[in-house]
Formats: structure tokens, C-alpha cells, sequence
């Protein structure tokens, strides 16, 4: 070989060298960032001593100097005494929430009321000083402070908010859970319904928790199928039995999670808010409810814009109070729409607003004129606050009317207003109000969603609102389809009302002697006198006194002989297979006509100073299903043998929505709530 050729060789190794070391250099730091980007090392240098000291700009810290000299300087004499006094009186303030604290934890029950009352006033302290009284908080003491309304500061976060659990694994827990409650009948319908195509799948180690937002888009049939078991569960939740093995087998913990996944969609907070209220009645449960979370997220739902979740979540909190001084327990269909927190006096009066068929309690007592029922079809809000709404007959009178504030809303003392839905006729015996002077009219303050919770207790701050609520539809076919088909059977009015019943005896409704007002809509007044009928049948004290206290019932539109809406053709029914509640309205039924007789009888024997009202429909309702005018109730079967008739100029939907707190239905209500508050107070004193 000659001496070139060995000199190239020589260069090619070389080279080839070089290449190799530079392609491994490369290699090591790409391997080292991909290894930094996956492991935090940091960790590695916790125990790594730092230095002690810091480095200020020295400039900076003599111009901080200077200015705190000068502020030293200026200072005055008073300012020097009152500094230790306001050091003290901080001091002393926290001290005092320290020691209010602990009173509210290991007094007795009248102490602990009082001590929560004063901590719910607290309103000095840092975040950081609501933090740690939070830290030493039981659940009995957190309970009374949300139903207190007090500074939301004082209730820690749920745990690891913004870390959920792999929705796969969440739906396996929710199918283990409702495994183990088969043995209630519709579990296992609605076990069979949801989870009887789904595939379960492995979830990796490192997909087990997931961050808030994210790894959720490929996911879509699991969160729907999440959305199906929430509605499973809140169905299940109603029966006492199931609820308890709910949260015995850590149910509190996956609706956790489901909330935490879907904590920015409306729908399934209000559903998840429902299932933990059915879930309230297990009362003897609280430390489940306080340990998992739920007392702080429900404290921040009483706050909430929108009506059901608000009222929903008041009244779990109000399950959960066992210091509370009225015995009560409100179950799945029973709302308390007022008094929403704790009070000092106990309430005076019952007032219990029942819906009619495909109502509701947040959609039937709305106030004429709104928009709430097309916001909450869209899955909007129904907000606790009132909003403006479109001039009313008063507002235009006030505007017509020259030289009158009309801010100021008041009329000469020479004048007088008629209602605006003053009856078109009414029984000769019949009484008012149908009118109102100039000096105690007012105009219209703004738009309620709920008159029955807004209104009444401006009027009577001491009574208590209740609404009861129920599902129903007009055909069977949606019952089998969309769900286990059970409330098929419970539909008959007699088999409502015996539910009801019972839940209102637990709600403590007419307990004490305590005067009861009903206020009935369409078949909702058919409940209210089988409820009626079937407590004063009963031996137990508790019930019988539901129906003997029993001191006004307003009739809006029941259809007490039928109603001709309900009777189909026959190849109608068999294409719509109405349920049994539509078919049991049908005109001059035999149950209906039974129950009537019984209803009449016991009232005229038993209870005969009752005081009745009937209003009928005066106007045909347009069935947006057919686009037909119709008289739903007519005033026939509206009428009633007993106490007051009228007959108002507006159709079946809108005979139960006063415009304004000066409507003739409104102030009737008022009339006869204000003449039994007065023979209470007349009793009370003699």
C-alpha cells in the first residue's frame, strides 16, 4: 500500500470516529430532554441545601428605607395609642370566632343555634382564617352554617377538584353499584336498559385520573352513558332502602366525580342536585355527605341563579340539619319554596301548591306573561330573581295618566282599580276583594317565576310554602321507552295521593295543630281531595291531622266530573295508549264521581268550616299538539257544591298565573289566608 492510501485510510476512520461520537452526543441529549419532559426532576433537589440570603438592588431597599422613615415620623400621638388598640381588637375578633366555634361543636342544641347564628356574621377574618376554621369544622356545624347563609369561605374545596376520575372506570363502579340493588325492581329493568350493549375496557395505569377538560373527546358513549345513570339514579334514590346502600357502597363518591365531569353543563348539575336530595333522607348519613365534599358544593348551589337547583339544594341541606327546631323531612316530591333557611320561629301556617297534569312545581306558579317555560325547554335558567317584564294594563294606566309619578306607583285616594281578571260571574253568596283604592294600589315591581314563593311570604313572612311535584304523561308509550315503566301503575289519583300523604306527614304538614291551605290546578286538585279524604280515614294521628286541620282549598280549573278532553276516539287511545291518569279523567268517571261524593261528605261532617274556593276557565285553551280551542274543564265540572264559584275570563293554562300581586286570584288567596292567620291569632289570645 502506498503512503497516500494509508494516509486516506487513516483520515476515513478518523472521520468515521469523529461521526460516531458526534451521532452519540446527539442521541444522549435528545434521550435526556424527552427523559426531562416526562419525570420532574426537581424532586431530586428538595433536600439540596439553598442559601439563606437573598440579593435585594441596594437602591431600591434604601428608597424603602427612606419612605418608611418618613411615614414613622408622621405619625401622631394618636396614631401611636390606637395602633396596639387596633392590634388588640383584631385579636380579639378571631379569638372570639375560635371560641364560637367550638361552642357551636360541644354545647347543647339551643347554644349551638346561637353560636352558628353569630359565626354566620363573621365577616372580618382572611381566607386564610376561614381556611382553618373550615379545617376544624364537623358536619353537623358546616350543615347549620350553609342553611345560615354565611361567607361560602368557611367550607373547603372538594378534593382534588380539578383532577377526575377515567369515566371507564367510573361506569364500572356505577354498574358494581347497581348490581348490588337488583334486588329492588326497577333496578334491575333499568340495569338491563343502560348497560346491556355497553363493552367495559381496561383503562392503563396512567389513564386512571384524567385533568378537568381534557382526554374527554374521544369519550362521548361514555358520557352519555354517565348522563343514563344519573337519571337511573335518581329514580332509584327515591325508594329510602336503596338510597342508604347507595351511600354504603360509595355513591356519594362516583356522583363526585360525575359532578366534577360535568360540573359547566346546567342539565346534569340540576340532575345530579336532584339524586343528592333523594339521597338526603338518609339523614343519619351527614358525615358521608360532609367527608365527600357535598356540603361545600351545596352551600355554593343554594347561591345558584336558578330556581330548582337553589330551592333543591336548600332543601337537602334542610334534611341534613338535625339542630334545626322543626322535625320535618322533605322527600323526593315535596319542595319547601319558603322558608329556604333557617328561621328563629316556626312557621304558622301551611300553604301546599299542587301542579296539574305535564306541570310542575317550578313551571305551573310562574307569573302571567313570562318566558321562564321556553328558557327551561331550551335548558336555560329559571332565575330567582325577577326580571322586567312587558307593560301590563297598570303600567299603561299609570303612564296615561297625567300628573302622577308613576315610579312612585300610588293613585288619589278617589280612585279605585278593578282587578285586571275580576271573575265574569261568580255564586250570589260569593265574597271578594274585586277591586283596590288608589292609596293601596301598587304598580308592578318586575316578573316572578314562582308567585307562590315570591309573593306569599312578603305578605305572611310566618307561613311555609311547600310545592309537591310529580311526573305524568299522556301516553305509555314514553313511560316503557324511558324508563322501567313503574309510575305507569302509580298514576291512578288515589295511588298519588297515598304517596303524597305520606310524604307530607314526614314534612310535618298540619302537625301541632298548624292550619293547612291548599291550592290545587287542574288534576292536581283531584290529589288534593284524595289526599283529603284518605287522611281523615286514617286512625294515626299524625295523618288524620293533615285532613282535620285542613282550613281553605282553592279549586283552579279541576275537573272534579271529568273533563271532555280525555276521551279519545277509540283508535286515537290505541295509537297514543293514553296512561291511566288521562283515561281517568274522562267525563263523569266513576272514580272521580266517587271520590267527589266522599270528598263532600267528609268535609260537610267533619270539617265544616272550611273554606272553599272555586275558579273556572272562562276562555278555550289552543292544545298546541292538535291547534285546537277547546274548554278543557268546563264550568260544570269546575263547579263545586261548597263555598265560593267563579269563573275568570282566561283559558285552563293561564287561570293559575296572576299578572300581578293585584290580580283577583292572587288577592283571594291572600283573603283567605289572612282570615285563617286571623282566627289563629284570635285563639292564640283568647
Amino acid at each position: 500500500m502506498t503512503q497516500n492510501g494509508v494516509r486516506r485510510r487513516k483520515l476515513a476512520i478518523g472521520g468515521g470516529v469523529l461521526t460516531t461520537i458526534g451521532v452519540m452526543a446527539y442521541e444522549i441529549i435528545r434521550i435526556r430532554r424527552q427523559f426531562d419532559g416526562l419525570v420532574d426532576t426537581s424532586v431530586m433537589d428538595y433536600d439540596r441545601k439553598r442559601p439563606d440570603y437573598i440579593y435585594i438592588n441596594y437602591s431600591i431597599y434604601r428608597e424603602s428605607l427612606r419612605r418608611l422613615q418618613e411615614e414613622q415620623e408622621g405619625k401622631t400621638f394618636v396614631n401611636i395609642i390606637s395602633h396596639p388598640i387596633e392590634k388588640w381588637w383584631k385579636a380579639m375578633k378571631h379569638s372570639v370566632a375560635w371560641r364560637l366555634l367550638q361552642m357551636a361543636q360541644t354545647s347543647d342544641r339551643h347554644d349551638r343555634i346561637k353560636a352558628v347564628r353569630q359565626l354566620a356574621l363573621v365577616d372580618h377574618l382572611k381566607s386564610w382564617d376561614y381556611q382553618h376554621l373550615a379545617q376544624l369544622c364537623d358536619a353537623r356545624t358546616a350543615v347549620s352554617l350553609a342553611r345560615s347563609h354565611c361567607d361560602l369561605r368557611w367550607f373547603l374545596p372538594p378534593r382534588h377538584l380539578g383532577v377526575v376520575k377515567n369515566p371507564k372506570l367510573l361506569l364500572k363502579d356505577i354498574h358494581r353499584l347497581l348490581e348490588d340493588v337488583q334486588s329492588n325492581k326497577c333496578a334491575a329493568t333499568l340495569l338491563q336498559k343502560t348497560f346491556g350493549k355497553y363493552e367495559f375496557q381496561e383503562v392503563s395505569a396512567d389513564q386512571e385520573l384524567l385533568k378537568c377538560g381534557k382526554g374527554f373527546a374521544r369519550m362521548n358513549p361514555e358520557l352519555e352513558l354517565l348522563r343514563q345513570c344519573i337519571d337511573v339514579l335518581s329514580h332509584l334514590s327515591e325508594y329510602r332502602d336503596v338510597a342508604q346502600r347507595i351511600i354504603s357502597e360509595g355513591g356519594l363518591v362516583h356522583l363526585m366525580e360525575i359532578y366534577k365531569i360535568f360540573r359547566d353543563h346546567f342539565d346534569m348539575r340540576l340532575k345530579i342536585c336532584r339524586v343528592i336530595a333523594n339521597l338526603s333522607i338518609c339523614s343519619n348519613r351527614i358525615d358521608d355527605f360532609f367527608v365527600t365534599g357535598w356540603i361545600a358544593v351545596l352551600a355554593q348551589w343554594t347561591r345558584s341563579d336558578d330556581m330548582r337547583i337553589c330551592v333543591t339544594a336548600a332543601k337537602t341541606l334542610r334534611n341534613l340539619d338535625t339542630d334545626d327546631n322543626a322535625s320535618c323531612l322533605y322527600k323526593s316530591k315535596i319542595y319547601p319554596l319558603y322558608p329556604l333557611w333557617r328561621r328563629k320561629r316556626r312557621p304558622e301556617v301551611d300553604v301546599v301548591f299542587v301542579h296539574g297534569i305535564l306541570g310542575g312545581v317550578f313551571v305551573t306558579w310562574r307569573q302571567k306573561e313570562g318566558i321562564a317555560s321556553e328558557g327551561m325547554r331550551q335548558g336555560g335558567v329559571i332565575k330567582m330573581t325577577k326580571t322586567p317584564t312587558k307593560p301590563t294594563f297598570s303600567e299603561e294606566l299609570l303612564e296615561s295618566l297625567e300628573g302622577i309619578d308613576k315610579n312612585r306607583g300610588e293613585l288619589p285616594e278617589d280612585w279605585e282599580v278593578v282587578y285586571e281578571d275580576c271573575p265574569e260571574a261568580a255564586s250570589h253568596d260569593a265574597v271578594g276583594p274585586f277591586s283596590v283604592s288608589g292609596e293601596e294600589w301598587n304598580a308592578p315591581d318586575g316578573y316572578s317565576n314562582c308567585w307562590a314563593m315570591d309573593w306569599l311570604q312578603e305578605s305572611f313572612p310566618d307561613i311555609r310554602v311547600i310545592g309537591l311535584n310529580y311526573d305524568s304523561t299522556l301516553s305509555e308509550w314514553y313511560s316503557k321507552c324511558h324508563g322501567c315503566g313503574c309510575h305507569i301503575t302509580r298514576g291512578t289519583v288515589e295511588t298519588r295521593a297515598r304517596e303524597f300523604l305520606e310524604q307530607l306527614v314526614a314534612a310535618g304538614v298540619g302537625q301541632g295543630g298548624r292550619p293547612v291551605v291548599w291550592v290545587g290546578h287542574s288534576m292536581g286538585g283531584l290529589i288534593v281531595k284524595s289526599i283529603i279524604t284518605q287522611a281523615l280515614r286514617q286512625a294515626d294521628e299524625a295523618v288524620r291531622d293533615i285532613g282535620v286541620n285542613t282550613k281553605g282549598i282553592m279549586f283552579l280549573g279541576t275537573p272534579h266530573r271529568g273533563t271532555p278532553v280525555a276521551k279519545l276516539k277509540q283508535h286515537t287511545q290505541m295509537l297514543l295508549s293514553p296512561t291511566l291518569e288521562v283515561r281517568e279523567m274522562e267525563e263523569n268517571a266513576k272514580s272521580l264521581l266517587e271520590l267527589h261524593k266522599d270528598f263532600v261528605g267528609k268535609i260537610e261532617s267533619l270539617c265544616p268550616e272550611v273554606e272553599i274556593v272555586s275558579i273556572a276557565e272562562g276562555l278555550p285553551t289552543i292544545l298546541t299538539s292538535f291547534k285546537l280551542s277547546y274548554h278543557v274543564v268546563t264550568e260544570e265540572s269546575a263547579k263545586i257544591e261548597l263555598g265560593d264559584f267563579y269563573r275568570l275570563n282566561d283559558d285552563h293554562l293561564g287561570i293559575c298565573k296572576p299578572s300581578s300581586r293585584h290580580s283577583f286570584l292572587y288577592q283571594r288567596l291572600l283573603g283567605l289566608i289572612q282570615r285563617i292567620h286571623e282566627d289563629l291569632q284570635r285563639k292564640s289570645t283568647a
